[in-house]
Order: structure tokens, then C-alpha cells, then sequence
């Protein structure tokens, strides 16, 4: 007989995006679910955009919905329809998770930004009075840009093809945090945390995200991209003798304040679980 999986009784946690074929959050977050004890599964949808408002609305009717963790490139709009966020989502602007209220409402919170820091923090990298650039002003990037501000970073400098978008994000960081924040070019040259945070590097073929003359050994160089293999930038950084930061780092290590947002307080979300249950 095969091992129950799901019965009657079990809640459902989504993962929404377009495309989502290549998340590693259903088996994952299904594998951690039954590691801690919990009657749950890690479902993936493949919701366009146009029809995200409509989806998360009719999700809401469910009564066995534990939550819906959100990506590429729904963030946005997850903040927008949701009824409440946390202080961190709302000065973000952007939601990577969202548990249901009991008055029928959705809250939102983002964690990205907080599981990039603390997979930096615990590689033993230092954060404060770096000069920080991210690549991708969207909501990752966003996510991102004010955690490494709240870290203690002594500049934010930000980079998009949305010129206006990234300028809008300089102008909240340095308004919210106090940390100085400016729009520049994709470029390397002085800084010494550099994360590319655009979803360049996803394809095969995709231009680099940014010019990497100038780039020193010093430099922290992360990437939000998951991949099998490093990432083009990140294997050009490594070989430059930089510390680098893959997109699974980040993910990772987000899995535990995810797990507390949806009120799982108890149980083992840490890194070596994380590792377990995804076999490596």
C-alpha cells in the first residue's frame, strides 16, 4: 500500500506564479510538512497575470487553505489584493506569502529579502558599511534593497530598465530607512555587494545582468535565480575570488520565518531540514 500523502483533513499551501513548473516549493514544503508532523501539502497553480486577482479570490472561499507562498511575477499584485500586510510588506510594497484572516481576508508578508540577509549572516559574511547595488527593481529586488537597508548596509544603489520604477524604490529606502539610495548603471565598479536580483541568468543564452569590470575579490556577489549551477555572473565572481550567494541560499532561509508567519511556531524549518527534505 502506498504511504497516505493526502486525506479529507489535509490543508492545502499553494505556490502561485507564471511559470512555476520550476519551483522546488511543493516538494519541499510537502517533504517539511511531514518531517514536522503537519497534515499538509505544497500544491503548484500557473496563474497568468490577468487572471491572478480572480484566482487568489476564489482560493479565499476555500476553507482549508493554510496559505499561498507567491512568485515570479505575481508579488505585486499579491500586495495589492491583500486586505492587510506586515510593516515589512507594506514599506516593501510587495508580498511573497499570504495566510488567510478569519474575516475573509488574505495578509500579506515578504520574505525574500529577510532569507537573502540571513543566508549572508550565516555563511559568516559581513553586511554593515558595505556599498550595496541590486540589479531588478521589482519585488524580489525590492524585498532585497530594504533588507540589506535595515542590515546596516551603508548605501543602496539600484538598477532597472524601469528607470522611473527604480528611481520611485531609491526615493522609498531613503525616505523609510535613511540609508542613501541612488539609480545607476548595471555595472560592478565600486561596490562590494552585488546582487542580481532580475531574472537574467534563468535562461540559457540570457545576456549578464551587469558589467563586471571593476569587481574585486572583497565584493559579495548573490543572485535570486535558481539553478542547478551557478548562475553565468555567479560563476564569473567565483572565479574572481568573490563570495557568492545562490538563489536557493535565499529560499532557503526564508522557509523558517515563512513557517512562523502561517503560525507553524513549532517544529525544525532551519537550513539542514531544508537540505533534508529536498535529498541533499
Amino acid at each position: 500500500m502506498l504511504p497516505r500523502i493526502v486525506d479529507g483533513a489535509s490543508l492545502l499551501f499553494g505556490i502561485v506564479g507564471d511559470p512555476v513548473a520550476q519551483v522546488r516549493s511543493p516538494p519541499l514544503w510537502s517533504a517539511l510538512f511531514r518531517r514536522n508532523g503537519i497534515n499538509a501539502v505544497c500544491v503548484p497553480f500557473h496563474v497568468h497575470p490577468p487572471a491572478f486577482a480572480g484566482f487568489i479570490s476564489g482560493l479565499r472561499a476555500a476553507e482549508n487553505v493554510l496559505g499561498l507562498f507567491v512568485t515570479i511575477p505575481h508579488k505585486i499584485a499579491a500586495a495589492k489584493y491583500a486586505g492587510a500586510l506586515t510593516e515589512r510588506a507594506r514599506k516593501v510594497g510587495t508580498a511573497n506569502i499570504l495566510r488567510p484572516l478569519p474575516d475573509g481576508r488574505w495578509e500579506g508578508d515578504i520574505a525574500d529579502g529577510v532569507g537573502f540577509v540571513l543566508a549572508l549572516r550565516a555563511s559568516g559574511q559581513r553586511i554593515e558599511g558595505r556599498r550595496a547595488i541590486v540589479v531588478g527593481a521589482g519585488g524580489v529586488g525590492s524585498a532585497i534593497a530594504f533588507a540589506l537597508a535595515e542590515a546596516g548596509v551603508a548605501s543602496v544603489a539600484l538598477s532597472d530598465v524601469d528607470q522611473n520604477r527604480a528611481k520611485a524604490l531609491a526615493q522609498r529606502i531613503a525616505v523609510m530607512t535613511g540609508v542613501p539610495s541612488t539609480v545607476v548603471p548595471a555595472r560592478a565598479e565600486g561596490f562590494d555587494l552585488i546582487v542580481n536580483a532580475s531574472p537574467l541568468g534563468m535562461r540559457a543564452g540570457d545576456a549578464m545582468p551587469l558589467d563586471l569590470a571593476g569587481l574585486t575579490a572583497e565584493a559579495i556577489v548573490g543572485d535570486v535565480v535558481i539553478s542547478a549551477t551557478l548562475t553565468p555572473v555567479l560563476e564569473a565572481a567565483r572565479a574572481r575570488g568573490c563570495h557568492v550567494q545562490p538563489g536557493s541560499a535565499m529560499t532557503d532561509h526564508q522557509v523558517a520565518p515563512v513557517a512562523a508567519f502561517l503560525g507553524l511556531e513549532t517544529g525544525d524549518w532551519g537550513p539542514a531540514a531544508v537540505r533534508e527534505a529536498l535529498g541533499e
